[in-house]
């Protein structure tokens, strides 16, 4: 088939018949009856387009003269209007331009027109490193817009270290919001590569915060993206040193190391000089003196550090009740495993001499495990330094014991009540990471065991627990270390033991043990209950977070 449809009754194949119906394959025809035939010329807007520049080279019907720099092209309204969104405004209202013979162009030189006329006559146009820039500005310019998703596909394509940020300027001067998330993608996972280059000095400070502040940007330690920023600073200092603030918080300070941080981040003459930065270092100190017990934005690893959060699983039982000397890591976010180092005490030469870790507490400070007590170890205290796999013996406890807990509070590590093997006890012991030493704190007021801890805003809570082998209590203790005295708050609204606790924004939430729901606690809505008291009398609140996946809340009357 051609651009023509023709008829013939010497052509067997094509009869047309009213009892039933043919389709002849092809472009153009589609035979549905004896009495109609859809006619479907998808070749003739080829046609139309070679006439109309056939018209324009031959200068034939042509309304409007373009005049660019010292050249003049000829072209048709129509043909401008309809490609142009710009020309289209320009000849369809009641403008000058939409009477002018000559129409004098500026922001675009003359080689660059004639590729957009080329491009709207032909539908074809080439796009090079030379002239991508231009051509991408001026049809962004006189808005066509299919010419400027060309340009946007070409540069993505031609992306490299030393031009990504030239190109993430373009983008984002002609609001090119999708090439401008790819640039800055781009930047993200090339970063130190595109950091040798001193046109990553010329960001604009908004792009280089959203740069900084993703998880995924690829360093190897965070005194990178600390020595980029003050690099972009004191690249135009006096312009800059007012932005120090806004760019700083972007730099994860609590996660590099101690000496640097002290050596080169806060000896830094215009760090010194900045008082708005200091709650960014008082934050990061805090971190390096009490590690977890500090949580933001700023302290969790980037992806691609040699650090990575992941849930450590330490010891356990099996289904046969074979108790487990693994420890296994894993990485929710890279979806890995990994086994590290086992459980100490469990591979010795004989059998005999090796230990069951049952029934023992553990916690994290500074990015170290520490695990103390249980059955077989009552008194021993270990710690796990992931930089060399290895878990190394610290200071004995003064009081061995089991069914107990551990909480990290104001950098130190406090092992609190349990049992030891007659009796639940009261007592409390503080660590000392930097002098390795164990030193008794105030008792516990109630005696328990099995119970849920976590620490709050420079305070401990214990809540429930045994306070012997059959019973459980709904007391919640809290422990000022400032002045290392205990106190009662509001009681959770069930008995409970065998259960943990979590601290979360303004929340400690309590799970497990018997209970079929997750107990929320907050302790700021607090009213101190006195000594003799046995609960408070107003003002705590305790919510029912999740039961049976509806949502109920309880509040004491």
């Amino acid at each position: 088939m051609g651009d023509t449809l023709e008829k013939s009754s010497e052509d067997a194949e094509f009869s047309l018949d009213n009892e039933c119906s043919t389709k002849k394959m092809g472009e153009l025809v589609e035979v549905s009856s004896g009495e109609k035939i859809k006619f479907d010329d998808t070749g003739l807007s080829l046609v139309l387009q070679n006439g109309l520049e056939n018209l324009r080279l031959e200068n034939s019907l042509t309304d409007v003269i373009l005049c660019v720099d010292s050249r003049e092209f000829s072209c048709h309204r129509v043909v401008l209007a309809a490609a142009s969104n710009y020309f289209r405004a320009m000849f369809c209202n009641d403008l000058r331009e939409k009477y002018e013979e000559k129409i004098i162009l500026k922001g675009v030189d003359a080689e660059t027109m004639n590729i957009l006329l080329d491009y709207t006559y032909t539908s074809k146009m080439l796009i090079t490193k030379q002239n991508v820039q231009k051509v991408l500005e001026a049809a962004s310019l006189f808005q066509f817009l299919r010419m400027v998703d060309a340009c946007a596909s070409f540069l993505t394509e031609a992306l490299q270290p030393d031009n990504c940020v030239g190109i993430l300027r373009l983008a984002d001067a002609h609001s090119l919001h999708s090439l401008k998330q790819q640039v800055q993608n781009y930047i993200i996972q090339n970063f130190t590569q595109v950091l040798s280059y001193e046109e990553f000095l010329e960001l604009p400070a908004d792009v280089l915060c959203s740069t900084l502040k993703s998880d995924d940007l690829y360093v190897t330690e965070e005194a990178q993206v600390f020595e980029t920023v003050m690099n972009w600073v004191r690249y135009k200092e006096s312009e800059r040193f007012p932005l120090l603030p806004s760019v700083l918080e972007n730099v994860r300070l609590p996660l590099l190391d101690p000496w640097y941080f002290v050596e080169t981040v806060e000896a830094d003459q215009l760090i010194r000089q900045c008082p708005d930065v200091f709650p960014l270092l008082q934050e990061a100190r805090m971190y390096h003196l009490s590690g977890n017990e500090i949580i933001t934005e700023r302290t969790k690893p980037r992806m691609h550090e040699f650090q990575s959060e992941v849930f450590m699983i330490i010891g356990g039982c099996t289904k046969d009740e074979k108790f487990v000397a693994e420890v296994t890591c894993l990485d929710p976010l890279r979806r890995s495993r990994l086994e590290v180092a086992k459980l100490p005490i469990t591979e010795q030469e004989t059998e005999n001499e090796n230990k069951k870790w049952v029934e023992f507490a553990c916690i994290t400070l500074k990015n170290e495990v520490y695990i103390s007590g249980g059955k077989e170890t009552q008194h021993d205290v270990w710690k796990y330094n992931a930089s060399i796999n290895k878990w190394i013996q610290i200071e004995y406890l003064n009081i061995g014991r089991w069914r107990h807990k551990m909480a990290v509070l104001g950098g130190k590590v406090y092992v609190i009540g349990g049992f030891d093997g007659m009796q639940r006890i009261n007592s409390m012991e503080a660590y000392d990471p930097f002098h390795n030493c164990w030193s008794e704190a105030a008792p516990l007021m109630v005696n328990v065991s099995s119970f849920a801890a976590a620490s709050y805003r420079k305070k401990l809570y214990v809540i429930g627990g045994g306070p012997n082998g059959k019973l459980a209590t709904d007391k919640t203790q809290c422990y000022d270390p400032a002045a290392n005295t205990w106190s009662l708050r509001a009681p959770m609204p069930v008995e409970a033991k065998c259960i943990n606790a979590a601290s979360f924004r303004d929340h400690i939430y309590v799970v497990g043990g018997a209970m079929k729901a997750l107990y929320s606690y907050s302790p700021q809505r607090r009213y101190v209950v006195p000594r003799d008291s046995v609960h408070p009398r107003e003002g705590q609140l305790w919510d029912l977070s999740l039961q049976q996946q509806a949502v109920h809340h309880w509040r004491p009357r």
